[in-house]
């Protein structure tokens, strides 16, 4: 089967190894500018354009680009493309374009799926590979994968499955479309819309629950900015891991004091306990050095 590449990131560059390696054939590689976070750019998808003798397209109109190829491509695969793909460019192949959507579809549609699935408390991060339609998020499947997570569970640990699992499912969503076939959307599930994050939705309310806090860290942690807060309003904070603590005392605290080391993490006060702090980044710091500036006063505050 020839095949088309739509999209950003290193989970589309993974993939074409995989589409490869199941005996099918690429016919073009189209991509955009990366976000600061991906690992994969511009150049990486120029470069394997190259070595592969394809035709090679960065951002520009996507049917000005790619109609022209549809003759010779039977399907597109498509992760993280900025915009929606129209209508023209999905129909000029033959089985469509196949998306990868980091959410259980039909019911986990929109952006920074997996983030809010940790900050939802959800039981599990899901991957759903789809033919794309008009509406977003929406359309028949071919595959599916899950990863259960639970209250220790970091956005980079979701990451790092994606890496495997996407690549792997658009291997076997190209060899069922022939096969199995699309399944259709269940109209009985009702959609449930998340919208993008931004780095400043990292920002801590110390009088949330420990809980809450707990999540928006680990949620907003290492592949992105992640969570932070102003230690006494002139000192950035960023906080990549945590844990809750349990004093072996009662406590009165102002939530986001800092009242006490566990060795060299700080331990800071929520509204309902405390949270030590195991990871974290200053303005000025980092590391050991960095606990050490948020741990020298137990009188510091965080706001």
């Amino acid at each position: 089967m020839r095949v088309g590449v739509i999209g950003r990131s290193q989970l589309l560059l993974s993939s074409i190894d995989a589409v490869l390696e199941g005996g099918h054939s690429l016919s073009f590689i189209q991509t955009t500018r990366a976000e600061d976070y991906y690992e994969a750019g511009v150049e990486d998808f120029a470069a394997r354009a190259r070595a592969l003798d394809v035709p090679f397209f960065s951002g520009g109109n996507l049917g000005r680009n790619l109609v022209p190829l549809a003759g010779g491509t039977d399907v597109a695969i498509s992760v993280n493309w900025p915009t929606l793909i129209g209508s023209e460019v999905r129909a000029s192949f033959r089985h469509g374009v196949l998306n990868a959507h980091a959410g259980d579809l039909p019911r986990y549609r929109g952006n920074a799926c997996p983030n809010w699935a940790i900050l939802n408390f959800e039981r599990q991060a899901s991957v759903t590979i789809y033919r794309m339609t008009d509406e977003l998020d929406s359309g028949p499947w071919l595959a599916k994968a899950h990863l259960p997570i639970d209250e220790e569970t970091y956005i980079g640990e979701i990451y790092a499955w994606l890496e495997t699992a996407v690549p792997s499912l658009f291997a076997e969503a190209l060899d069922r479309i022939e096969g199995r076939g699309f399944i259709a959307e269940d109209p009985a599930v009702r959609p449930f819309r998340t919208f993008p994050r931004r780095p400043e939705d990292g920002r801590i309310a110390w009088n949330g629950s420990t809980r809450q806090i707990l999540a928006l860290i680990r949620a907003s942690s290492r592949p992105f900015a992640g969570a932070f807060s102003d230690l006494e309003g002139d000192e950035r904070v960023t906080i990549f891991r945590a844990r809750r603590f349990e004093p072996d005392f009662g406590f009165s605290a102002v939530p986001g004091q800092v009242c006490l080391r566990n060795g060299d993490n700080p331990v800071v006060a929520t509204s309902d306990g405390m949270i030590e702090i195991e990871d974290c980044r200053t303005s000025s710091a980092e590391g050991g050095a960095a606990k050490a500036i948020v741990a020298r006063s137990l009188r510091a505050r965080f706001f």
